[in-house]
């Protein structure tokens, strides 16, 4: 859908009359042509006209966006992932590469890269290693992040060094506080430390991860306004006082596994699962007195 023939929809859906929303922006025939999606108008323009329609940048954005073919991509290769379904993924991926032949457009190509590394991660194998080149250089020469790039490196970090993390969230922390009232990109920043947290604790920098999980705090995500955000930042918490030798945790921990469990969070208290018996089988913490189950 072009952006003309979405406006003329939120227009009638908000009971506008045209002459009331293009009032000095438009005339009567470029009206027509507009909502038709045979022109486009001014960025400022447009900017104005959200304006008239009570609907942010943000809003219009999400909108837009729900039918575009990328986001399509983007659902489908992360479906086929948590199957654990490489043939769908090879799908995926010959898709995407003829959309950048179609479009040349790059973000197909980043999301190429990213499908072949998720197959060897779940192959256990390296043949694609090289892609990891193209991703880091995309975000390492950006000089100014968004959401795209927020998501990018949150879904890519994990094929990333140690260092290579924290040099390249350095780079974008100053964007990233831009964004940081937003409750969308406040939500994708969070995410994106919470796949950093565990990335350092598995590679057994717990001194590192404690500076991401005060990053939660500088970035204002610690707010009351969202459960989820507030149960992971417990639980990464929790695990890190674990390391630390606080032993009490483990019941702490097994509660938010149940909870998420409890409400139907079924993938999130796997993960959740999985990754504690991870921490303590890597930092060798002796669990036989809990139970695991929920």
């Amino acid at each position: 859908m072009k952006i003309g023939e979405l406006i003329r929809e939120l227009r009638v859906q908000k009971n506008l009359r045209a002459n009331v929303l293009y009032k000095d922006l438009l005339s009567r025939p470029a009206i027509v042509k507009f909502e038709r999606g045979e022109s486009d108008t001014t960025a400022e323009k447009f900017l104005e006209m959200l304006d008239h329609l009570n609907i942010t940048l943000e809003e219009f954005s999400i909108i837009y966006n729900d039918g575009n073919k990328d986001l399509d991509y983007r659902r489908k290769y992360v479906e086929a992932f948590y199957n654990r379904d490489v043939g769908a993924l090879y799908s995926v991926a010959v898709q995407v590469e003829n959309e950048y032949k179609l479009t040349s457009n790059h973000k197909f190509l980043h999301y190429r890269s990213l499908i072949l590394l998720l197959i060897d991660d779940l192959r256990g194998t390296e043949e694609h290693l090289n892609e990891i080149e193209l991703l880091q250089d995309y975000l390492m020469n950006c000089e100014s992040w968004g959401y795209y790039e927020i998501t990018l490196f949150a879904n890519s970090l994990s094929f990333y060094s140690i260092e290579l993390i924290d040099l390249v969230f350095e780079r974008a922390k100053t964007t990233l506080q831009r964004y940081q009232n937003l409750t969308r990109y406040r939500n994708e920043i969070a995410l994106m430390i919470f796949n950093i947290l565990e990335k350092k604790i598995t590679c057994k920098d717990v001194a590192g991860a404690k500076i991401y999980l005060a990053e939660l705090e500088n970035i204002k995500v610690s707010v009351v306004d969202n459960m989820y955000m507030q149960t992971m930042i417990k639980f990464f918490s929790a695990i890190i006082a674990l390391i630390d030798g606080d032993r009490t945790k483990n019941k702490a921990i097994l509660q938010i596994i149940e909870v998420f469990s409890l409400l139907e969070l079924k993938l999130k208290a796997t993960q959740c699962q999985e990754f504690y018996e991870k921490v303590t089988s890597i930092y060798h913490l002796n669990n036989k007195e809990d139970n695991f189950s929920y």
